[in-house]
């Protein structure tokens, strides 16, 4: 296996790069402050077409892989994490289309996504129903060709701005996944969206509960179809979170590359005692830390992205270590850069601010790392 980047992939980084220092770095503090908002920062990446980033060309969209994916999230989040994570609830929509639905389906939602006509989120989590999805209370009652969802879905990513929702239910005692369509502007009859949440971090992003009362929803829109088999709803959903995971884990360490950027550049240009701070052994073997932390971050994050084609069975694995190592990373590092920057890296002046509180929210979102070690030690079979 491979795991370094192929010239396509280079080529997709540079444009990546090129893209976020022209339209997004200067756009950073204003989305973190509010005075931007995701909705607008979202369809100026739909414009270019990078909410299509992982939809065939079939369909409309780029036809890249989850390491296409993980790029674009890696270079966007070290100026706008929320964005990632914004990202990575939209992608994970794509996602359970393009493995688990019908062709009916993939046909009329996949072209819409890919050109930002409908934004994604994922409605899987509850107050009670996190990492532990089976606990959901969440049920749908289908008669005839028609259901109708009730419950009420926490911290939903893009709730209040997406125009589908996939929804995860029970049917019974079984598992099902539901496409829920949301015009836009228009307030949906059986669905209340609570305020956005405030948060520590990834303030470029909007986050919303969700409750549902007696929504109705077509039958067509079971994700797989109306025959699909329990099983493959647990296997399209954890297919789906992994994804998501992996997307985080390099926006984890997009996190870490500007915070080992900003502070190497600090420590080049602030003095100290009559020379650089960059002269002192302390502050040289804390970036030589950080970057060897980061490469290697890279490299889990890179195979996990590589996995979900060239090793399947082994994707669930690297999606959690990937996921759990790189936001220790990028927890590290942004700490670290603020050390680095002494006082100046408690000021909102400084992007090191943000960076702090934006990465220890990657050791929350998509599964706290807690719970990564757990599907770890369960691949070991202990």
């Amino acid at each position: 296996m491979n795991t370094f980047l192929s010239l396509a992939h280079k080529a997709a980084q540079d444009e990546y790069l090129k893209f976020v220092a022209d339209n997004l770095a200067a756009m950073a503090q204003d989305l973190d402050q509010g005075r931007t908002s995701c909705k607008d920062a979202l369809a100026l990446l739909a414009r270019a077409g990078y909410l299509g980033i992982n939809v065939p060309t079939s369909y409309g969209g780029r036809g890249g892989t989850l390491l296409d994916l993980t790029l674009f999230a890696e270079i966007i989040s070290g100026y706008a994490a929320g964005l990632g994570l914004a990202l990575a609830s939209h992608y994970t929509v794509v996602e359970l289309l393009l493995q688990s639905g019908t062709e009916q389906q993939k046909s009329r939602y996949l072209p819409l996504l890919a050109k930002g006509e409908l934004l994604g989120a994922q409605a899987f989590s509850e107050v009670n129903a996190g990492s532990d999805y089976k606990a959901i209370t969440t049920e749908v009652k289908v008669s005839g060709s028609n259901a109708s969802i009730n419950g009420a879905k926490a911290w939903v990513v893009n709730g209040e701005i997406a125009q589908l929702l996939a929804v995860l239910a029970k049917d019974g005692t079984n598992l099902s996944l539901w496409l829920v369509d949301i015009e836009p502007g228009a307030a949906p009859a059986g669905i209340k969206v609570g305020p956005a949440r405030s948060k520590l971090g990834m303030r470029a992003s909007v986050v919303n509960d969700l409750t549902f009362v007696d929504h109705a929803v077509a039958l067509d829109n079971r994700v797989g179809g109306a025959d699909v088999k329990a099983d493959q709803v647990e296997k399209a959903l954890l297919n789906a979170l992994d994804v998501s995971k992996t997307v985080m884990a390099g926006a984890a360490l997009g996190l870490a590359d500007r915070a080992l950027e900003l502070s190497a550049e600090r420590a080049r240009t602030h003095e100290q005692f009559g020379q650089s701070i960059s002269k002192f052994q302390g502050i040289q073997w804390k970036l030589a830390d950080l970057s060897m932390d980061r490469h290697a971050a890279q490299m889990l994050t890179y195979r996990a992205a590589w996995s979900q084609a060239d090793e399947p069975e082994k994707f669930h694995q690297y999606a959690a270590m990937a996921k759990m190592f790189a936001a220790k990373v990028a927890r590290v590092h942004s700490s670290e850069a603020v050390q680095v920057f002494g006082v100046m890296g408690a000021s909102l002046e400084e992007d090191v601010e943000r960076l702090y509180r934006d990465a220890k929210l990657t050791e929350l979102f998509e599964g706290t790392s807690e719970y990564q070690k757990v599907i770890i030690k369960e691949e070991l079979g202990v």
